[in-house]
């Protein structure tokens, strides 16, 4: 009799793949909006103020899918570029400034113009976890030293929320979309031998990976 036990897999490669589904479905509607968009302004016909609207949000959504493609899709084996990390990261924050929340600036520290495929995808939800922490704008600080990323956040309020802080934790579950997307942190890390520590220190909020004990 044929075994008919339904074969399992990885969870973090599912997930990867599902979000690439996701991605790769949004970004031809997205890209077709800007584009549109463009070329009426080009054309002079609708009103200027409602497609410059049009044209900037979906700009802004396009930077944003670029960034969660790159950081929660399949990794790519090949080291990236720091210039293209920092085009993704200042993309995806800038997409999402406001009058009540400015964009948050970065500054990289200590980071190779190579960066390891898998090392640059946790990096990139560093700095996902770092933007959830940062409601009203404020500063990041990324490094990678000896090959482990690290976020230090400055600004108010600067903090974790709870389901998240619990999701990092080693076996937290995830109740909600930005706890999950900080139990797929965890679980990357966890394929690099490393875990997440997050703690609020003099200088802000520092969310590192670091080797396993």
């Amino acid at each position: 009799m044929a075994d008919e036990t339904e074969p399992t897999q990885d969870i973090l490669t599912l997930a990867e793949l599902l979000c690439a589904r996701v991605c790769h479905d949004l970004a031809g509607p997205v890209g077709a909006t800007a584009a549109g968009a463009e070329l009426f302004e080009d054309l002079g016909g609708g009103d200027a103020e409602t497609l410059a609207l049009v044209s900037t949000s979906a700009s802004g959504a396009a930077a944003r899918l670029r960034l969660l493609r790159a950081a929660l899709g399949p990794a790519h084996s090949s080291p990236q570029s720091q210039s293209a990390l920092r085009g993704l990261v200042d993309g995806h924050l800038h997409s999402q400034a406001s009058v009540a929340a400015p964009a948050i600036v970065t500054t990289w520290i200590d980071c190779p113009d190579q960066i390891d495929g898998d090392r640059a995808r946790l990096l990139l939800n560093l700095v996902l976890l770092g933007r959830d922490a940062l409601p009203r704008g404020g500063h990041m600080e990324l490094s990678l030293t000896d090959g482990w990323p690290a976020l230090l956040a400055h600004g108010e309020p600067a903090s974790l929320a709870d389901d998240v802080k619990t999701a990092l934790h080693e076996g937290g579950l995830a109740d909600g979309p930005r706890a999950a997307q900080a139990v797929f942190t965890r679980l990357l890390a966890k394929k690099l031998s490393g875990h997440i520590t997050a703690t609020l220190t003099p200088r802000g909020l520092r969310v590192a990976v670091k080797p396993a004990d």
